[in-house]
Formats: structure tokens, sequence, C-alpha cells
């Protein structure tokens, strides 16, 4: 009877995640609106920067050709002890529209990247904020890009999905996870819904309005976040702002890690704080992937290798998980690699949640950047109670 019921639910699920798929790439088509207003509000882009030599550059000038007329450009040093403040120096020096901040030392209860952003915002003129990290290559419309969506969806933050760059084997295995969330929500359901969740922003890329920025409480109120994207897409919400999830692809480009081990630890920093913070969330996803993604395939292909018929609810599940990977790889242009060996991108993402749990959950941290990241006792339900009350008192709930 509970193989039945395994079964039965195996194909339902991932007849779910068939239509979420789907859903979702319709929505990107749709609701993505091309860039067309390159005037307006005074837009501040605002680029976080640590130890950034290698790519500062690259970002820069890009985002010094945008077509947008009325914006600045602001770069946080967040104590480089490389020569990126140098670099961002030479360039500001022939462009008046960029300008360097040096970051102050880390306060207690900070997170890095919280705090450079809140830097910035300090003195930032825009009306507009575009944050974005140091890694990303922007094209020409960008900004207009955001301010058109921002616009046309009457949003108050905006994120997507960016191009990806793949170099080595081992990040075309670890970055497509981050695609994960397109079989789990129907993202149109973001700026339609009242509840918290689903919230979903990522912090390549957000586009944000000053005024609900501070209506939420700044980055003060997510310091010590390490999922700091996630963590204002969701405190927004709850305090009655509206949201946007929107297909960057063509926008802007990243590259976000070097080799596997890099990948490994960056994924690894964060994603058991993305999960809540709680083992048996943790817990939860790893059975559910294994159990309903990785372990089905493995049993199709041991099948396949004993010349034997695998169950028809099993190859079902497969088959369909199987078509909604390959749209998911094809919409966001994932290299072939990581369709042909999925069981191998979804294991690994299990490993990598296992180990962030282990390490920043109960362990001493990741180190990354110079800095130890471990996630902070759980605030959630604090935090989002005092962003209830925020919103109730500001009118802001709808």
């Amino acid at each position: 009877m509970m193989r039945d019921w395994y079964l039965v639910a195996l194909v339902c699920i991932n007849a779910y995640f068939l239509a979420t798929v789907l859903s979702n790439v319709a929505y990107f088509r749709f609701a993505t609106k091309k860039p067309r207003i390159r005037s307006g509000p005074f837009v501040s882009v605002i680029v976080p920067a640590r130890d950034e030599e290698r790519s500062i550059g690259r970002c820069l000038e890009s985002l010094l050709e945008q077509d947008y007329a009325d914006y600045e450009v602001i770069v946080v040093d967040d104590d480089s002890s490389d020569a990126t403040a140098e670099i961002v120096a030479g360039i500001a020096a022939r462009d008046p529209r960029l300008r360097l901040v040096s970051g102050a030392p880390l306060p207690d209860g900070w997170l890095g990247k919280p705090h450079a952003l809140s830097e910035g915002v300090a003195v930032a003129r825009g009306e507009i904020l575009v944050l974005t990290d140091a890694d990303t290559v922007h094209r020409s419309h960008s900004i207009s890009w955001a301010v058109t969506n921002l616009h046309d969806h009457h949003a108050d933050i905006l994120s997507g999905y960016l191009d990806q760059e793949y170099g080595t084997l081992g990040e075309r295995v670890v970055v497509p996870t981050m695609y994960a969330m397109m079989l789990l929500v129907p993202l149109f359901l973001i700026p339609r819904t009242r509840s918290p969740r689903p919230a979903f922003a990522i912090g390549q890329y957000v586009a944000v309005r000053r005024e609900a920025l501070e209506g939420v409480g700044g980055f003060e109120a997510i310091r010590d976040s390490i999922v700091d994207d996630m963590s204002m897409a969701t405190r927004m919400k709850v305090c009655g702002y509206r949201g946007v999830f929107l297909d960057a692809k063509g926008i802007a480009g990243c590259r976000l890690y070097s080799g596997y081990r890099d990948a490994f630890e960056g994924i690894e920093r964060s994603i058991y704080s993305a999960v809540g913070g709680r083992p048996l969330a943790a817990l939860a996803v790893s059975v559910a992937v294994l159990g309903l993604i990785v372990g089905p395939a493995i049993s199709v292909l041991m099948s396949s290798a004993h010349l034997q018929m695998a169950a028809g609810p099993v190859a079902l599940s497969v088959l369909l998980f199987a078509v909604l990977w390959a749209l998911v790889v094809w919409d966001r242009n994932v290299p072939l690699t990581a369709f042909v060996l999925y069981p191998l991108v979804f294991l690994n993402l299990v490993i990598i949640l296992n180990a962030s749990m282990v390490r920043t959950g109960f362990g001493s941290g990741v180190e990354w950047k110079g800095r130890t990241v471990r996630v902070p006792g759980s605030a959630d339900a604090t935090g989002e109670a005092e962003a209830a009350d925020l919103a109730s008192r500001s009118g802001r709930v709808r």
C-alpha cells in the first residue's frame, strides 16, 4: 500500500513540476516587457565589491555605457585587500557618473553585503535603486529594462534570472540548481498573492524603489541575513509592497564561480539559510529530491543496464522530469551537460545542502572572501511579525 501511494505521488508531483515549468516559461515570455523608458526617474546603481579586481572593470564599463539618461553608479569597496579600489578610482577619474565609496569597518551584527548596500543607499540620489554584483556584465539597456518593468508592473521591487556563463564541468553541474525554483513556484503568483510566500529575488540584479526600501526599514532590517535578496523580497511582501520576478536573460550576464570547488562553497554558504535554516526543512528537501528526482532516474538507468523495464509509474515520472528539465535547460540557455547529467546535478544539490547545514548551521561556518558565514539564530518568525506590524502601522497591508 505504501509503495502504491509513493508511485502515485511520484507521478503527480512530477506532473506538477512540469505544469509549473510550462507556466513559468510562458509567464517569462508574456510578462517581461521590452525596455522602452530611457529617461525619467533618477537611478542609482549600487555595486558592493570585495576583492573583485578580476571582474569590476568589465562590470563598470558596461554600466557606464547605458542608454538610460539619468543615472549614477556607486561602488562600495567593502574592505578589499586587492586592487579593486584602485581600478574603480581610475575609471571614476574618467567618468563623473561613477563614485567610489570606501566602506566603513563591519559593525557587530552585520554581514558584509547588507552593510555595503546600506552604505551605498546612504549616499545614493536615485528614486530607483539598481543593486547588482561586481561580477555582472550589463547590456546597454539594463537600466531601461528595470525602469520599464517597474513602471509597467506597478512594482516596488524587481528581480530576474540573468544569463549565466559556464566554464568548467563542475560549474555546469552546480550552477543550474539555481533554476530549481522554476519547478516549485508559479512565478506569476508573486505579485498576485498577499502571502509572504512566494517571494523571490536574486541578488545579482535587484531594482527597488527607494521609498519602498525605506518603508521596510532598509538593509538594517536584514543586516544579518545570508540570503539578503530573498529576505528583502519577503520583507517587502509582508509589508504590502509589490514584487515581481521576470526574465532578465539578455539584460545582463554573470559567471558566478570559477570551478567546482568555488561553486560548491559559494552555494554552500547560503543554501541552508535559503531553506529557512532549519534541520527538518533541509531533511525534507533532501528526501524529496532523492525520492522524486534522483532515485527514479537511477532506478531507470539500472533497469536499462539489466535490459529490464522499469515500473510504469517510475518510468513515467522520469519521462515527465526529463521533459521539464529539458524545457528549463532550453529556456535558460543551460549547457546540455546539465540535462544529460541531471541525476548528478540534483544529487550534488543534496550534498551541498547537507554540507551547508553541518558547516553553517552547526559548525564553525564557511569562509567566503575572508569572512566566516554562519547561520544566525533563527529570527524568521520575529522578523515577519515585526514587518507585519510595520505594514499595519503604515497602512500598506492590502
